[in-house]
């Protein structure tokens, strides 16, 4: 598929349609209410609930709202519709979509829209980061590092801050203007595989791919589906451009493999944990080695908080990018020592009754949770399960019979894990199925013994139980904590 021409030419005269109102949605309709002719805005979601900032676009803006289930046809809400903008969750079966493709009416993400709105100097100061894991700890290092070197950077995408909403717009222009006002800024894009479905020209100058391991199969019915929805990533890069990639990673080795890398025309940067013949970034005892074009030298990382070999892939990675924007080691190395892991990945909570307890939530893949267990000795009490998003867990069975000592079992993915567990309970003290969260972490603390870890690294997405994987950290921190308080009091009053 080659670029096509920006659907935004024009744009004044053009009908628009936003799909889902999540955050992005929200951006979209803010930011692009005064530039276009008409806009509808849809969310199916039965149980959706209007934000302030809705109600408040409703009653200054020229906005035809529809909410929950709809009571006519697709046909009739896209007629007379350019374009259909939508939303991350949005599934490309959804009704409207399929029915819009049939209409031959072209469908993008938010991502790609805003893309099509920035000038090319914009374009040339992006850093794109996606992968299965690590996204987020790798764009706000990443941010982090910039700022510091003095080259001004934001983070956006899929960390929670809207690429659309980096900009600031002009209401009033000409053939010859951009829809956005220029800046210098860097933008740090972490970007998801929902993001990489509808884009048509997104070309980040330089791409990362961390790593591809099961997840998401729901969404994409197979692995393949979803490593080549990663690689969108460079589906439309130049040969300016950069690609970052992990020899290190099954499925990214498979696609390097493939017939389809060969029409990826961006220059190719790769990172090992170990130094190999393609090696481009590789490490070795706490130092970080660079050797591409005309940049070679090292990074001394021994003083990091980031814990794991997936963090040290997860720098390498960053090392590349940061290079090619000619960041100085010195302010690489500053930023290592500074940068604090973030919340719900690997995060220690504390100690409760003597047992070291840990905190992450955000592993919600198999991938996840085995770098997670890497970093533990024996016999740890781990609680696992949540969301079934139809992923294979049997890669998790050498890891949890060499280190677990006990597992706990949550929601909806409970009965299943169970069933896998059961052919090797000889292997674990115990396997309890928890009906209640609270009742998992109590229990977690029940049967844990004095100097070992109580950790929570659950494989799985946290909505069957929780908001999000934020609000199962939190409560997993408050649970811990009324348990430490209540055992005080009780010291206290004996």
């Amino acid at each position: 598929m080659k670029k096509k021409d920006k659907l935004i030419d024009g744009i004044e005269k053009k009908n628009i349609l936003v799909l889902g109102l999540g955050k992005s949605g929200l951006s979209v309709l803010e930011k692009i209410s005064p530039l276009c002719k008409k806009i509808k805005a849809v969310d199916t979601n039965p149980d959706y609930v209007k934000s302030e900032s809705l109600n408040r676009l409703e009653k200054q803006t020229d906005i035809e709202l529809y909410l929950g289930r709809l009571d006519f046809s697709p046909e009739d809400l896209l007629k007379n519709t350019d374009i259909i903008i939508v939303s991350p969750g949005v599934p490309s079966g959804h009704e409207l979509v399929k029915s819009a493709e049939k209409r031959k009416i072209p469908v993008i993400s938010e991502i790609e829209f805003a893309w099509q709105l920035m000038s090319e100097n914009q374009k040339r100061n992006t850093v794109a980061v996606t992968g299965t894991n690590g996204k987020t700890t790798l764009t706000s290092f990443l941010g982090l590092v910039f700022n510091n070197a003095g080259r001004k950077a934001v983070t956006c995408g899929n960390i929670g801050n809207p690429l659309i909403d980096t900009f600031n717009f002009k209401y009033r222009y000409h053939e010859t203007d951009t829809y956005v006002e220029e800046d210098e800024i860097i933008r740090i894009i972490e970007i998801s595989s929902f993001q990489l479905e509808n884009i048509i020209s997104f070309s980040p100058f330089c791409s990362i791919i961390l790593n591809i391991t099961e997840d998401h199969i729901d969404r994409h019915r197979s692995m393949i589906n979803y490593a080549e929805t990663k690689f969108n990533i460079s589906r439309f890069q130049s040969e300016k451009d950069y690609l970052i990639l992990n020899t290190d990673d099954g499925y990214t080795v498979k696609m390097i493999e493939s017939s389809n890398f060969r029409s990826i025309k961006s220059k190719k940067i790769y990172f090992s944990l170990e130094r190999n013949k393609n090696s481009d970034l590789f490490s070795k005892d706490e130092i970080l080695f660079y050797d591409f074009g005309r940049k070679k030298g090292s990074i001394n990382i021994s003083e990091r908080k980031l814990i794991g070999s997936h963090n040290i892939s997860n720098l390498l990675a960053g090392l590349g990018a940061l290079k090619i924007f000619e960041i100085e080691d010195r302010y690489i190395e500053e930023s290592v020592k500074d940068f604090n892991p973030l919340p719900h990945r690997l995060e220690f909570v504390g100690e409760v009754n003597g047992i070291k307890c840990f905190n992450d939530s955000k592993a919600t893949n198999p991938d996840a949770t085995l770098k997670a267990l890497e970093n533990f000795p024996e016999g740890i009490t781990l609680i696992l399960g949540g969301l079934d998003k139809g992923m294979d867990f049997s890669s998790l069975m050498p890891v949890l019979r060499k280190k677990a000592r006990n597992i706990i079992l949550i929601g909806a993915c409970r009965f299943r894990l169970s069933e896998m567990l059961d052919s090797d309970k000889d292997s674990f003290n115990s396997v309890i199925i928890s009906n209640s969260f609270e009742e998992a972490v109590r229990k977690g603390i029940e049967v844990s013994e004095k100097g070992s870890y109580f950790i929570l690294s659950p494989s799985c997405a946290s909505m069957d139980m929780f908001r999000d994987y934020k609000d199962r950290g939190e409560k997993f921190r408050g649970i811990l904590k009324e348990i430490k308080n209540q055992t005080q009091s009780g010291r206290k009053n004996v």
